[in-house]
């Protein structure tokens, strides 16, 4: 790769801010410090996404009923003997042959079978992870005769899900009691039984079942590691929340096939709302960064706010107070088509969370790595290497020579990040493009305009393609979500599974006044779009048995899970 147009927009930085910025041996060097950049500038590395702390792995889009197969299949002791996995595509295809029925008797079983144990999805049938045996057993495959390729998490999304950074460990007692639940055999009905020992008569090992231990102990060191990087896990209240509500649906009576479902939703729901709780906070400090980075000559937009977590404070009473809270706006599905504008909540807030701040959580993950990579050549210590963005806020407000070395620093990482995008071909009107700064863009901006500028195309990938296959209507096999469609218009309603769930999540064995459900669904980040639509999900509730309302206390209205 050529280094003079590089050269040339790094002189250019130096002369135009005084410090002294310049590229020795592939290594950035501003104001003679070295600043320690990520081995690739481009891609998904998660060293490059900074996803310690925030997610296990870098998410790619699959379907949403693999996210408990994985963790079952990843849960096999270490000790026991790998085996070739078995299709479930020839599994699919050859139970009505193994029968031994007429065959119209067959056809009839065989579809009972396959509704009950493998999702209807619009383009494959996917095999359930109704009972362990089969993900220990059985391998996705796809319409070519190849097995599918994992792309959403592993199976260590669940002991991330379940950490304490107070103890620095997974919650292995729940953990393991998720795990017996889906080897149960007790609750299996005839049917079941039938078709297990069909699915298992070639399996490499009928008799494995999934070890809890086994699993945390697969990705303790990773998990300790990333969480070690970052400070500990971001948004504690959120993990804690989850352990909660996992433990809640565990205690629910549900036939097995039902609590399998739950679980999965469970799953989607709150990994769907931390995506939305990276891109709404992060995003925010990032934007209070740039805004102290050019000394307050850059107008913050109106909705940038802090988190206002602090130490002491319960979970829910934290989640309450965040930036989040309340803003996802829905409205409560009726079965029925209705028309939304763009005027109403459930489609203005989507627009905003979803369309503006998630698909801009990547661009902003990157740049906020790559700032505080320039930030710890500085001296930021600690809190650089935690990428604590509001630490980062607070010491350029406060230091003017930190603010010019460290947007020297930006504005040449900028350089080159469109020189690595371009593979070494950026011409210099591109790489002057990227690192032009003024009182206005400062060096920090103008990091995230380039990077959000080269990212354009591939930003959807890691951030609203995960939200769509986890939530959105069209793309999901079973009950359960928040997002749908008219035509090419999303927006936020919720269907009776999931409002179902979430009475169930919120009050538990207690019977709560309305008004405190309302508050209580701000820890989701979820809130009615109005007034009106505040009854309507009062109706709602109403008419599925989970509201009662005493006429001898006027308005009084009670919500329960029935």
């Amino acid at each position: 790769m050529s280094h003079s147009n590089v050269t040339a927009a790094l002189a250019s930085i130096s002369s135009n801010t005084g410090i002294p910025v310049s590229l020795v041996d592939d290594t950035l060097v501003v104001a003679g410090r070295q600043v320690d950049l990520p081995t690739k500038l481009t891609g998904e590395q998660q060293e490059l996404f900074g996803l310690d702390g925030l997610l296990p792995t870098v998410p790619r889009a699959d379907d949403r009923d693999k996210l408990l197969w994985r963790v079952i299949a990843e849960a096999r002791p270490r000790d026991e003997p790998t085996a070739s996995l078995l299709s479930d595509r020839a599994l699919e295809t050859g139970i009505q042959a193994k029968l031994n029925l007429q065959p119209e008797a067959a056809r009839t079983v065989a579809a009972a079978m396959k509704s009950r144990f493998f999702s209807s999805n619009k383009k494959l049938n996917v095999l359930l992870p109704v009972h362990a045996a089969l993900p220990l057993n059985y391998a996705h495959y796809g319409a070519t005769g190849k097995a599918s390729r994992y792309r959403m998490f592993n199976g260590g999304i669940l002991p991330f899900l379940l950490w304490n950074s107070r103890t620095n460990e997974a919650d292995s007692v729940l953990l393991s009691r998720l795990l017996e639940i889906t080897a149960d055999n007790d609750a299996l009905t005839e049917l079941d039984r039938k078709f297990l020992e069909i699915a298992l008569e070639q399996a490499p090992d009928p008799q494995a079942a999934p070890d809890g231990p086994a699993l945390i102990s697969r990705y303790r060191e990773s998990l300790t590691r990333q969480m070690t990087s970052a400070g500990g896990a971001f948004c504690q209240p959120s993990l804690d929340l989850f352990r909660r509500d996992l433990e809640t649906v565990l205690q629910t009576p549900l036939p097995q096939p039902d609590m399998i479902e739950w679980v999965t939703l469970l799953l989607s729901l709150h990994l769907t709302v931390r995506l939305y709780r990276i891109a709404v906070v992060k995003g925010s400090e990032l934007d209070l960064a740039v805004a102290a980075a050019a000394a307050s000559q850059l107008a913050l937009p109106p909705d940038v706010t802090q988190c206002a977590c602090a130490a002491g404070q319960q979970p829910e009473e934290c989640l309450k107070k965040c930036s989040l809270a309340g803003m996802l706006k829905f409205r409560t599905g009726s079965g029925h088509f209705r028309s939304v504008s763009d005027r109403d909540g459930c489609r203005s807030s989507y627009v905003e969370v979803d369309q503006r701040r998630l698909l801009d959580m990547p661009a902003t993950l990157v740049t906020a790595t790559l700032a505080c990579r320039a930030w710890a050549a500085l001296g930021g210590g600690t809190a650089a290497e935690h990428r604590d963005l509001k630490a980062l806020s607070e010491a350029l407000t406060r230091d003017e020579e930190l603010r010019q070395t460290h947007g020297a620093a930006c504005s040449a990482i900028a350089v080159l990040h469109r020189n690595a995008w371009r593979k070494g071909h950026a011409t210099p009107d591109e790489l002057h493009e990227a690192a032009a700064t003024n009182a206005s863009r400062p060096g920090l901006h103008a990091l995230r305009e380039e990077v959000r500028r080269s990212r354009s195309r591939d930003l959807r990938h890691q951030s609203r393609d995960i939200v769509n296959q986890l939530m959105l209507d069209v793309n999901l096999a079973g009950p359960g979500a928040l997002i749908t469609r008219n035509g090419t218009r999303g927006f936020y309603e919720i269907d009776e599974q999931l409002l179902l769930l979430l009475v169930r999540l919120i009050c538990r064995d207690r019977q709560l006044p309305y008004e405190s459900f309302l508050e209580e669904l701000l820890v989701y980040g979820l809130a009615p779009q109005d007034q009106r639509e505040q009854g309507t999900l009062a109706d709602t509730l109403e008419r599925l048995g989970l509201l009662v309302r005493y006429s001898d206390a006027g308005e009084a209205a009670f919500v329960h899970y029935a």
